[in-house]
This record gives C-alpha cells, structure tokens and sequence, in this order.
C-alpha cells in the first residue's frame, strides 16, 4: 500500500513539474504564430510590382498568377500592400491579389517616409581630390515606355471611349511626350500619330517627374 502511495505522488510531482515547460512551449508556439508573416497570392495571369503605391510609379518587376509574396506593409486604405520578391521590395494592387495569414499586424507605411528614409545626407568632404570643372555633365535619359501586354491599343485621347488608332505589340518602346493629371495615360509618338496608351499595360524607365502633366487634353 505504501509503495502504491509512493508511485502516486512521483507521477503527481513529474507532472507538476511539466506543467510550466509544457506552458513555455504553447507560449512560443502562439508567438511564432503571431509573427508569421501574412502572404498575398497572385490572382491574376501577371501582376505588376511597383515603385510605390499606385499605377504611376515604376514597375519593378513581373510576378506570375499563383505566386505567393510574403506582406511586409499597406499603405493608409489598405488597397497597397508592400511586399518582398525576389527583385527587392515593392508595391501591389490587392484587388489582384489573394490574402492568406493574418493581417492584422501589418504596419501602414507612407510613401513618403520611406523617400525620406532613402534619402541621407551627403558628407561635405570626402578627403577626395579636387577634381577638375571640365568633366562632362551627364545627361538624363529620357522618360521610356515599354508595352508590358501581347498587345496594346493606341487612341486619340487618354480613355477607353476614345477611337483606336492602332495597335502595337507587346515590348514596343516609347517615349513619354506627356501624362494626364491622374497618371493613367501616357501621350506617345506612335507609326499611327501622336496618341495615348494605358499606363496600366506599360513598364516605366526614367524618372517619372520629368514627365510633362497634360491638363485638360479633350
């Protein structure tokens, strides 16, 4: 009876003691299930990243439908989500976009702190000689625009109703004669005459302030 009493009280202590290592251990797992990112699966045949928040900055890179990007923030109303590819960070449209995990840890992040957090000052001196004020300026390249689809209307005016004057195949180049106020159409030379094509179906080369905005163009 007393050996009986003996093994009852061991077990009693052995899980007695268990109790905070087991406690530790869903701790850890409830955290590790806290701070796994969320993802954003590709809905769509082929998904523009960008430079920023929204269809007028540069596009970055090209990811396939089914493609899973982990989610590292969202901009204030949540229609942009800035995630990590294999080309470095950068912005998608949720709308074609599939969410998986949860989200409600991801920080809103202004596109506008992130330049401001790019930007560093230059030291005055660097030690370096001075240098001769012969050298060549280089000069900016201008704004280019690549078709990013099989192919791609051009038309008299920046909008869907407006007539096609023709259509041009994916990878054509062109350069940026103007923008509208909303940065969704380009104006461009094309074979057909002077017209506008999505920015939606383009990829961006250059620096996009140097784009002339086109008010009020029909």
């Amino acid at each position: 009876m007393k050996l009986r009493m003996k093994i009852v009280l061991f077990i009693l202590l052995v899980t007695l003691l268990a109790l905070p290592v087991l406690s530790a251990a869903a701790s850890g797992a409830e955290q590790t299930r806290q701070f796994v990112l969320p993802i954003l699966v590709v809905n769509t045949g082929a998904l523009n990243v960008r430079s920023g928040p929204g269809p007028q900055y540069t596009v970055v890179t090209s990811v396939p439908g089914g493609t899973e990007l982990p989610v590292l923030g969202t901009n204030p109303d949540n229609s942009w989500y800035l995630v990590a590819t294999v080309a470095g960070t950068g912005w998608v449209d949720v709308s074609f976009t599939l969410p998986r995990g949860d989200f409600s840890f991801v920080p809103a992040v202004r596109i506008d702190t992130l330049v401001a957090l790019a930007v560093q000052p230059l030291p005055t001196d660097l030690g370096l000689p001075e240098l001769s004020n012969t050298i060549p300026i280089p000069q900016l390249e201008p704004p280019t625009i690549i078709v990013n689809t099989g192919r791609l209307n051009v038309r008299s005016g920046p909008g869907p109703q407006y007539t096609i004057l023709g259509s041009v195949p994916g990878g054509t180049f062109f350069e940026a004669l103007g923008v509208t106020g909303d940065s969704s159409w380009y104006l461009v030379d094309s074979a057909f005459g002077r017209g506008w094509i999505s920015v939606e179906f383009t990829i961006f080369r250059g620096v996009f302030d140097n784009i002339p905005v086109i008010l009020n163009a029909f």
